[in-house]
């Protein structure tokens, strides 16, 4: 596997083990010498931070109640691993929103037989009349 995408992945799996519920936000620059330099709370975007590092790959790692995202980036190459939290989870579930509308047959466009005999009250038997 490749070692930037491997180092992403143990990355995620830390901070996914991690049970604080405290909320994380970092970035871990490997600079071409091979040494580590993290950067707590950034508030900047990860190439940003990796060019002003000097850094030839770089890692942004978020942990907070909505799940953990790892986003990482060397050179041309990009990667993100996330994982929704419970909280985001049953936000997205449970958000309100129209999941089916009512509309009269005479706005849907074409009418039915079944659908013009219950507007002129007339009653279509589903009873076979074979029976």
């Amino acid at each position: 596997m490749d070692p930037f995408l491997e180092n992403a992945q143990k990355l995620f799996d830390v901070a996914r083990a991690d049970r604080s519920g405290e909320h994380t936000d970092f970035a871990l620059l490997v600079r071409p010498d091979g040494g580590l330099h993290l950067i707590m709370e950034t508030p900047f975007a990860l190439d940003s931070v990796a060019a002003e590092g000097g850094a030839r790959v770089a890692y942004r790692v978020t942990r907070s109640a909505c799940g953990v995202r790892v986003t990482g980036q060397n050179g041309a190459q990009q990667c993100v691993l996330r994982e929704t939290g419970p909280a985001a989870f049953r936000k997205h579930i449970l958000q309100d929103h129209v999941l089916y509308s009512l509309v009269p047959a005479s706005l849907a466009g074409a009418e039915t037989e079944s659908s013009r005999r219950a507007r002129a009250g007339e009653l279509a038997s589903t009873i076979p009349h074979n029976i």
